[in-house]
């Protein structure tokens, strides 16, 4: 097993692509070129899922194959790449050195013990495969996969103690934080599904309308429209369910001169979307809320026009705060303003990374008055260009007038 390991090694070192992948044609090996140049001497291995009844491929190995297979290991050395699973038998896929059997692991580990290992950590990646459209939902907490993650590395570093062993999450999350096309087409498809969806959804709200009926005419929308999952569980809050962040219970109703706040994304090709919208349950704003309101939606576009590439989430955050504070909600917002989208709707990176073209975020600040029973949160996601950034869900409604007149108008 030994020889036959390093005579695929050897043979795949002397027959190194002379141009590199085109991105175009293929993302996930341009993207595992990109690796390669970073391992050096070593060797990177990056697990899929484990099998399961509701499969869903880790975010890592997805990014780096574009691959379903379950129970299997990415290796990616200088001289290629390399999949091993199973008895090793499947055909060799495009742009891969072999596919071994994944018996021979170890001795992949104990050739490149000397050079290092990069391993992926214990990371705390959230999936909602519990959560799909039109399926069964459990609305807790996504699952999340750090414990499985860390044990999966734990069982590396046991074949070879003694390896040097260095931290791979971390230049993986850097390369996720700027897509490319390919990805950027996904997200634009998510986010026209999420869109027409939470279009639909309060074009046929109504008083007395009970959160989670709201919620299965938007999730049957995603569906209906190709998504796979939902990006995380919905948020249906109406009246002072709104002013809690992470509101998932979904079962009061609608009532008359409350708000609702609907914070939403469907995921389509892996990548997530993530909107929020807030509109009155019988159509009409009050004049307080409509205060509240405007203050929020000024915030969001402050937010938007100071991005830039060079700038900071936090800085983005500080612009917003500040309008905030200076129509009389100071305190009023217990969240940051942006967060970063893509393999999962609070994606990986870096939050003190300086913004550059191609990085995808939200901007949705929000305020929160529990003692009056109103919520507002007002969320876009974006796409950084070399000068600002275009909005891939800015179309859809969002402003006092074009609210009142979307909400309730099918069912009029």
């Amino acid at each position: 097993m030994r020889l036959s390991l390093a005579i695929l090694f050897v043979l795949a070192a002397s027959t190194l692509r002379a141009e590199p992948p085109d991105s175009a044609k293929d993302p996930f090996a341009a993207r595992r070129a990109r690796l390669q140049k970073q391992v050096g001497e070593g060797l990177a291995l990056v697990p899929s899922a484990p099998a399961a009844e509701r499969f869903r491929q880790e975010n890592d190995f997805w990014y780096l194959t574009g691959m379903d297979w379950p129970d299997s290991v990415l290796a990616v050395s200088r001289e290629g790449a390399w999949l091993f699973e199973g008895d090793g038998k499947r055909a060799t896929p495009a742009g891969f050195e072999g596919v071994l059997p994944a018996a021979q692991l170890g001795t992949a580990v104990s050739q490149y013990s000397n050079d290092g290992l990069w391993l992926p950590g214990g990371r705390s990646e959230h999936y909602s495969a519990f959560n799909n459209p039109g399926g069964h939902r459990d609305f807790g907490d996504p699952f999340a996969r750090s414990s499985w993650r860390e044990n999966w590395k734990v069982s590396i570093r046991a074949m070879e103690p003694e390896a040097k062993s260095r931290a791979l999450e971390h230049r993986l999350a850097r390369m996720r934080l700027v897509k490319d096309a390919s990805e950027l087409a996904l997200l634009r498809k998510a986010a026209e599904a999420t869109g027409k969806s939470l279009i639909e959804a309060i074009s046929r709200a109504r008083t007395g309308q009970k959160e989670n009926e709201f919620q299965q005419i938007l999730e049957r929308g995603y569906k209906d429209r190709g998504a796979e999952w939902l990006a995380f569980p919905s948020i249906v809050g109406s009246g002072k369910n709104g002013t809690t962040i992470h509101y998932t219970e979904n079962a009061e109703q609608l009532d008359r001169n409350e708000l609702v706040v609907v914070d939403t994304g469907a995921e389509i090709g892996m990548y997530a979307c993530d909107v929020t919208r807030t509109f009155p349950a019988n159509g009409k704003f009050t004049k307080r809320q409509r205060e509240v309101y405007e203050a929020v939606l000024a915030a969001q576009e402050a937010g938007i026009a100071s991005i830039r590439p060079g700038t900071t989430l936090m800085a983005i955050d500080a612009v917003a705060r500040k309008v905030l504070a200076d129509r009389g909600f100071a305190g009023k917002m217990p969240h940051l303003t942006s967060h970063w989208v893509g393999l999962q709707v609070h994606d990986v990176g870096d939050y003190g990374a300086k913004l550059e073209p191609g990085m995808v975020l939200t901007v949705e600040p929000g305020v929160y008055l529990v003692d009056e029973s109103i919520g507002v949160r007002i969320e876009d996601v974006l796409v950084l260009t070399e000068d600002g950034a275009e909005s891939l869900t800015g179309w859809i409604p969002k402003t006092i007038e074009d609210l009142e007149k979307l909400t309730g108008s099918a069912t009029k």
